[in-house]
């Protein structure tokens, strides 16, 4: 199974997200904290993933996830996307 993970640092510049397979690292990518729900989508886009995993600072993960959907309903205009904040 595919999946992204990110651990959201919120005092951080850059946010690191890793793309998983079954266990095997395919790709490490660090963004700023303002672009991550365009990096998300182009890695989701890219490797075929629809399930991200966020851990952090709860309130503030929230925050991400939704900035994550926003964009994933107004710029593709889909709802693929199973995010969960862990």
């Amino acid at each position: 199974m595919k999946k992204i993970i990110g651990i959201i640092h919120p005092f951080d510049m850059y946010q690191t997200f890793y793309v998983y397979e079954d266990g095997n690292k395919l790709e490490i990518v660090q963004t700023r904290m303002s672009d991550i729900p365009d990096t998300v989508l182009e890695l989701s886009k890219t490797y075929d993933v629809y399930q991200v995993d966020l851990s952090g600072s709860e309130h503030f993960t929230k925050g991400i996830v939704n900035q994550i959907r926003e964009k994933e309903i107004t710029k593709y205009n889909e709802n693929k996307l199973v995010i969960r904040s862990i």
